[in-house]
């Protein structure tokens, strides 16, 4: 734990004035470690797709790989700490106490709807070691289950799991293409769904025009809300809204980057500290589009390029901890969805891995109307649920 230590003690001056705080030391490496990974994949996957909606859940990635990780030795356990921003010297121990602990505070943030599930889906004919099936059973509580991964039945269960611990919202994730031949299957799926402590009111929204990133112009639903209190943020580079949720410790963070600035690039560490301090008292007239956004990658590219391609390779990968050295990761599939209307937010994803106030204050106005960013933060930990850019809502 004492690359987390050393961290965390360094960090501590920078965020100690700021909302988010951890009262459970546990969870605060795999917050680290989480927020360091999931701004930079979100970074790759921005790069891949110039220019266009890009919306992930960094935890639902996280949690599936922090499983898979247990699996790997030698340099491809290493390539994977760097890329998931664990420390090398932490103890398999020390990082799935942290984030099983992180699992389990962010499922009792609040009232609102929010759930994780974890599952392993093992081909009958597989040797996986029985010790990484009850890991997973026991610190992620994971669903085992034994399936005919060549069967198209199978493609069925998986995706008939992810639909239901989604609500629906991710209704399929595999092919029987795409697990014919592995031998197990990992996926998470993570579900929120909140309402805004101060709803937008149905009246208040209008067709409102929205700046592409090339110069058109498309015509939105745009709600407003004029009286935001303690909802304005300003950064380098950016403003931005904090729109809270009812018995929830989960925020929406609305990222206005300046003119001239993508959304991607003020979605750095630093922005994501930046913006949890609230530097002046006002009251926010805010106007934001009323938008859903499908989002799915294959990310193996993207994990790639941030240093993990051992991962994939076969012969190079070692996952000798899962019974056999020629296992190797054939792909990572993530799916999420974003639902922001005048009552709340749906947010939801999934990941599977084939191995294989009263008185009178200054106004600020923000308009939503040109390519923006989003957050979903748990300001509790500041866990990132789910992250993303719009450019076209």
């Amino acid at each position: 734990m004492a690359f987390w230590e050393n961290f965390k003690r360094k960090e501590v001056s920078r965020v100690k004035a700021l909302e988010t705080h951890s009262p459970n030391p546990l969870t605060a490496g795999a917050e680290f470690s989480l927020q360091s990974f999931g701004l930079a994949l979100l970074q790759q996957e921005s790069a891949l797709n110039l220019k266009q909606n890009v919306f992930i859940s960094p935890l639902s990635i996280f949690l599936a790989l922090a499983m898979t990780e247990n699996g790997a030795a030698e340099k491809t356990k290493a390539a994977m700490r760097r890329v998931l921003a664990l420390p090398a010297d932490a103890s398999e121990e020390a990082v799935n106490e942290s984030t099983a602990a992180l699992m389990t505070t962010l499922e009792s943030q609040g009232k609102a709807e929010f759930a994780i599930a974890n599952a392993l889906w093992v081909d009958v004919s597989s040797t996986i070691a029985p010790d990484f099936v009850r890991l997973c059973q026991e610190i992620y509580d994971a669903t085992a289950r034994t399936l005919d991964l060549n069967q198209p039945s199978s493609a069925v269960a998986i995706n008939k799991w992810v639909s239901e611990k989604t609500r629906g919202k991710i209704p399929s994730i595999v092919t029987p293409a795409t697990i014919a031949g592995a031998i197990a299957v990992l996926t998470n799926a993570v579900y929120f769904k909140g309402t805004f402590c101060i709803p937008f009111e149905k009246e208040q929204t209008q067709p409102k025009p929205f700046y592409l990133a090339d110069g058109r112009e498309k015509v939105v639903p745009m709600m407003r809300n004029c009286e935001l209190p303690d909802s304005y943020r300003s950064g380098k580079r950016f403003e931005a809204a904090v729109l809270p949720y009812k018995d929830s410790t989960i925020a929406l963070y609305m990222l206005l980057p300046a003119r001239g600035t993508s959304p991607d690039q003020i979605l750095t560490e630093a922005s994501a500290q930046e913006m949890l301090l609230a530097k002046e008292p006002c009251e926010l007239d805010l106007s934001i589009p009323r938008f859903t956004i499908d989002f799915s990658s294959h990310l193996k590219k993207s994990l790639t390029r941030m240093g993990m391609g051992i991962a994939f390779q076969y012969p190079g990968a070692d996952f000798s901890a899962l019974g056999s050295p020629m296992f190797f990761l054939g792909e990572v599939i993530h799916k999420a969805r974003l639902e922001v209307d005048e009552e709340g937010t749906v947010a939801a994803a999934a990941t599977t891995v084939c191995y294989v106030l009263d008185k009178a204050l200054p106004q600020k106005t923000l308009v939503f109307d040109r390519p923006f960013a989003v957050l979903l933060r748990d300001t509790k930990t500041g866990a990132i649920l789910f992250a993303g850019v719009v450019y076209e809502p």
